[in-house]
C-alpha cells in the first residue's frame, strides 16, 4: 500500500524502517538490508514513530521513535511513558517514546505507513524534547 504523502504532518503516527541490527549482519543478502545497518544500540527495525518536524514536505524528516514500555523506563527523563489510561486512542500497549533516539530519516525509503494524521498534543513532547537538549 502506497503512502499517501499529504496525510503526513507534524505529529503524525507513522510506522517507520530503522534499519537491522549488525549483529545478524549477512552480507549475501541484499534485501536484509536495504534500510541500513545500525552498530551497538542504535535503534532497528520496524518501530512506530511520531514525527516532530515542522517541515514534512522536505525528503528528510525528524522521528522520535516508539517502543514497547520496560520496568523502569520512567526513571530516564528522556523518556516520555503513554500510557492507554490516557492514551488508548492512539496505543494498545503501554510505550515509550525514546526522545533520546530521536533521528532524521528519508520518508520515502523508510516511513512504511501513516497510523494517524495526528495525534494528541496534550503528550508534552516538544517540552520534553527541550528539557532534554538544552
Amino acid at each position: 500500500m502506497a503512502v499517501k504523502w499529504m496525510d503526513l504532518h507534524k505529529y503524525s503516527l507513522v510506522w517507520v524502517e530503522f534499519g537491522n541490527n549488525k549483529n545478524g549482519f549477512n552480507s549475501d543478502d541484499d534485501l536484509t538490508y536495504r534500510y541500513g545497518i545500525n552498530l551497538g544500540h542504535e535503534f532497528c527495525y520496524r518501530h512506530m514513530a511520531i514525527v516532530i518536524s515542522n517541515d514534512v514536505r522536505a525528503d528528510e524528516i525528524v522521528v522520535a521513535p516508539l517502543t514497547s514500555y520496560k520496568y523502569g523506563d520512567e526513571k530516564y527523563p528522556s523518556n516520555l511513558i503513554i500510557d492507554t489510561d490516557k492514551y488508548g486512542y492512539m496505543v494498545k500497549n503501554k510505550t515509550t517514546i525514546k526522545i533520546n533516539h530521536i533521528r532524521s530519516i528519508d520518508k520515502k525509503k523508510r516511513v512504511k505507513q501513516i497510523i494517524k494524521s495526528y495525534i494528541s498534543k496534550t503528550l508534552k513532547l516538544n517540552e520534553i524534547i527541550r528539557n532534554n537538549f538544552e
